[in-house]
């Protein structure tokens, strides 16, 4: 016996199976790339013994661009540290290029060096230092000295010398996105601050802004005596996910490493210090960011970041090799980890809240724009699928 009805409707039923299933593959990107290993999925203790960053090659870094000079912008001396690194960085793959910019009758050259994975085409991880050195030493205690250019080794050439023992290692990560190392100009020069990462921001497209993952920040990291404290603003995400991944390298008190031993007291995020860094300018575009930085170089004084900030004191001896190893491990292990990438947008937290260590969850939405919109686009399509063939049942019934 024929059903002449019927057969349309489970044909129709068949053609709203195949388009939720369509509209379900559709959402994949949503959730993320297929196959790349997310933070979540990473065992950090399987990873440490694969750590290549060597403090005592960062250091050396440290004292050759001290014995450059002062690395003062628009100098000979900036510009033979940009040529040496330009050099050494496409030795090993990268490409390097640079933007120029005036500011204040300063000319300042941002350097950046790219490496790309396979033409990836998955966002880029900035990682950034500023390497230009302070010209005037205005917090030293010799009057007679506050004229005089710092020679700016915790100041300056620790964290680019972070990022320089980084790039040896980079590219052999297996990564799936890109890495920019932002060499920035003019960040600490008279009472002008942040420059060259403030011409940076104003000149992101809005393409470039949804396709960063995150903007790491290394300043002061080279103190003997190293404190890494919870700057503001910043995003919380990020933070958390150092504080683990220091617990694992020993480096917060109270957790043991992944060898059992107790960790030292490095990361101390109970202590938040407002700080105009330049990772401020990507945290206002909405580019997750945080700021891996020491406030206390030497001993305390009041409103400065220690006793040899901004002094003639900050020379390569009161760098250590086993401070520029302990954060430059702690990066690598964040690289291997994916632990700089997929950071949703969240509630920042207040400098109120912040110094009475308020914890603020992460939120669930989409990571930019692209998802949301992607998401968007998928559920209109299928309540609309579903509604034209809710009306072919309709008129099927009539």
């Amino acid at each position: 016996m024929h059903h002449p009805r019927n057969a349309p409707k489970a044909g129709r039923r068949t053609a709203f199976v195949a388009m939720c299933m369509l509209f379900s593959m559709m959402l994949i990107p949503y959730t993320g790339a297929a196959g790349a290993m997310t933070f979540e999925d990473a065992e950090p203790c399987d990873i440490t013994s694969q750590l290549q960053f060597d403090g005592e090659v960062a250091n050396a870094s440290v004292q050759w661009q001290v014995e450059l000079g002062p690395r003062l912008p628009g100098s000979n001396v900036s510009a033979t540290f940009r040529d040496t690194i330009t050099s050494d960085l496409e030795a090993l793959g990268y490409e390097v290029s640079t933007q120029t910019h005036q500011r204040y009758n300063m000319t300042l050259t941002n350097l950046f060096a790219r490496w790309s994975p396979n033409a990836s085409d998955n966002g880029q991880l900035v990682l950034s230092a500023h390497y230009d050195s302070r010209n005037i030493a205005d917090q030293d205690s010799n009057e007679s000295n506050q004229t005089l250019p710092v020679p700016g080794a915790n100041d300056a050439a620790s964290g680019v010398a972070v990022l320089l023992e980084l790039a040896r290692h980079i590219p052999q990560m297996d990564l799936n996105h890109d890495v920019v190392l932002f060499f920035n100009d003019a960040e600490d020069q008279e009472q002008r601050y942040t420059l060259g990462a403030e011409a940076w921001a104003e000149n992101l497209t809005e393409e470039q802004i949804n396709s960063t993952h995150a903007f790491v920040l290394l300043d002061m990291i080279g103190d003997a005596d190293l404190q890494l404290h919870n700057i503001y603003p910043g995003n919380e995400t990020l933070k958390s996910r150092v504080i683990e991944l220091g617990g694992h390298l020993g480096m917060v008190n109270g957790t043991k490493d992944c060898g059992g031993l107790p960790g030292s007291d490095i990361i101390q995020y109970e202590t938040t210090v407002g700080v105009l860094d330049d990772h401020v300018h990507a945290h206002e575009l909405g580019i997750p960011a945080i700021d891996l930085m020491d406030t206390s170089y030497g001993e305390p004084k009041p409103l400065t970041f220690g006793s040899y900030w901004h002094t003639m004191e900050d020379t390569p001896d009161k760098v250590s090799a086993e401070s520029l190893a302990h954060v430059g491990r702690l990066v690598e292990l964040g690289l291997r980890t994916n632990a700089f990438v997929s950071i949703g947008p969240l509630e920042e937290q207040s400098l109120d809240e912040a110094t009475n260590n308020t914890t603020v969850e992460p939120s669930d939405e989409p990571q930019n724009q692209e998802s949301r919109a992607l998401f968007i686009i998928a559920t209109v399509g299928l309540v609309s699928t579903v509604g034209l063939l809710a009306l072919v049942e309709f008129k099927g019934k009539q």
